[in-house]
C-alpha cells in the first residue's frame, strides 16, 4: 500500500515485458484464451508438442512458473519434443527444498496493527459464533487487503492486470535474497534500496539469482509495536520510512529478471515518496510485492527458499500472506 500522497493519477510507465527464456521468443496470439488450463496426457503433464501449439500470452505467463512453466513456453516455442515434466527439470518426489528451520516473516495482525489510516480503515475481528451457543466458536474479519503483511498483485497497480487467484503457486516458492541497509535507515529514515545497494551485495555473493525474491531489511519491522514509530508521520502529514528506489526495482526486473521484491514497511516506494513510481515499475511488469514483512534479519542473505502462502480470493488486488523462509 501506498501512501496517500502517492495517491495522485500519474502517468504509470510502458509495461516491461516479461524476459524472454533461454533465447526463446514466446508469441502472443489474440485466439489464444486467457489462463487456459494445460490439457493433460494420460500421464498427467502436458507434452511440449501441444504447447507449441497454443499461443501463450502475456497474461498467461504470469500463471505459469517462471520457473517451470516459462521453461515449458520456452521449449514448445523452440519445437521440442520433451514432455512438460522434462522441461521443468522436476526431480523424484522428496527432492524439493530442504530445510533445517523455518523463520517466520509474518507480523501478527491484529486491530492495532498500524496502517495507513487515510487509505484504509483499521482492522476489524469480531466473533460472531460462540461454542456454547452455537457449538463452535468463529469470527468475522473485516480487514482491507494491503494491511498487515501482505501481497500486492500486478493487477493492484496494472488496470487489467492479474489478479491474486491468478498466480502460478510455483512463483510462491522461489529463492530469497536478503538486501541489508538498516545501518543507513537508522540514521535516514527515507533512505530506500539503490542500485549501487544491489551491486554492493553481488560483488560479495555473487549475481542474484534468477527468478528470485528480494527482500529489503531496513530494520523498521521492529517499531511495529512502537505507536507511532512505525508510519513515523511528520507535524504535516508525511510519513518517513524506507522503500526501494524505482531505478532499484527497473534493475531488478529487467537486468535480473526477479519474480517480486519486498520491503519491512507500509510501501515499496517508502513513506514520503510523491509519486508510487516503484509500485508503477514492479506491478505493472507481472511481478507482484509484499510490504510489512518481519523478522527479516534472522533470515540468511542468501540461501533460503521463501514460501509466500497468498490467499486466493477472485478479483483480489492484494491480500495477508503468511511469508516463511526455509532455511
Amino acid at each position: 500500500m501506498c501512501s496517500p500522497s502517492l495517491m495522485r493519477q500519474v502517468h504509470i510507465p510502458a509495461h516491461v515485458q516479461p524476459p524472454h527464456v533461454h533465447g526463446a521468443v514466446v508469441a502472443e496470439q489474440s485466439h489464444a484464451p486467457a489462463f487456459e488450463e494445460p490439457v493433460a496426457d494420460e500421464g498427467g503433464v502436458e507434452p511440449a508438442a501441444q504447447a507449441a501449439g497454443r499461443g501463450v500470452g502475456r497474461r498467461a505467463l504470469f500463471r505459469m512458473s517462471a520457473i517451470g512453466g516459462a521453461g515449458i513456453a520456452a521449449t514448445a516455442t523452440l519445437g521440442g519434443v520433451a514432455n512438460a515434466a522434462a522441461a521443468t527439470g522436476r526431480g523424484a518426489p522428496g527432492s524439493g527444498p530442504r530445510s533445517s528451520r523455518v523463520v517466520d516473516l509474518t507480523h501478527e495482525l491484529g486491530e492495532d496493527f498500524p496502517v495507513v489510516y487515510k487509505l484504509m480503515d483499521q482492522p476489524e475481528i469480531e466473533q460472531v459464533r460462540f461454542i456454547d451457543v452455537d457449538g463452535f466458536n468463529a469470527n468475522l474479519l473485516t480487514i482491507n487487503e494491503h494491511s498487515g503483511t501482505h501481497i500486492d498483485v500486478p493487477g493492484h497497480f496494472g488496470p487489467g492486470e492479474p489478479t491474486v487467484e491468478q498466480i502460478s503457486a510455483e512463483l510462491l516458492v522461489v529463492p530469497l535474497v536478503v538486501i541489508r541497509i538498516a545501518d543507513r535507515a537508522a540514521r535516514d529514515h527515507d533512505t530506500r534500496l539503490t542500485v549501487a545497494d544491489i551491486r554492493r551485495y553481488e560483488s560479495r555473493y555473487g549475481r542474484l539469482p534468477a527468478r528470485s525474491f528480494v527482500a529489503v531489511d531496513s530494520g523498521w519491522w521492529r517499531r511495529v509495536n512502537t505507536p507511532g514509530a512505525f508510519l513515523n508521520e511528520d507535524s504535516g502529514g508525511v510519513f518517513h520510512f524506507p522503500g526501494i528506489s524505482p531505478e532499484a526495482a527497473a534493475f531488478l526486473i529487467e537486468e535480473r529478471n526477479v519474480v517480486g521484491a519486498g520491503t519491512d514497511t507500509s510501501s515499496l516506494d517508502g513513506g514520503a515518496a510523491a509519486v508510487p513510481l516503484t509500485h508503477q515499475t514492479l506491478l505493472p511488469s507481472g511481478r507482484y510485492g509484499i510490504e510489512n514483512l518481519a523478522a527479516l534479519d534472522s533470515a540468511p542473505d542468501h540461501g533460503a527458499t521463501l514460501v509466500v502462502g497468498a490467499p486466493k480470493h477472485r478479483g483480489g488486488f492484494g491480500g495477508q500472506i503468511r511469508a516463511l523462509a526455509l532455511v
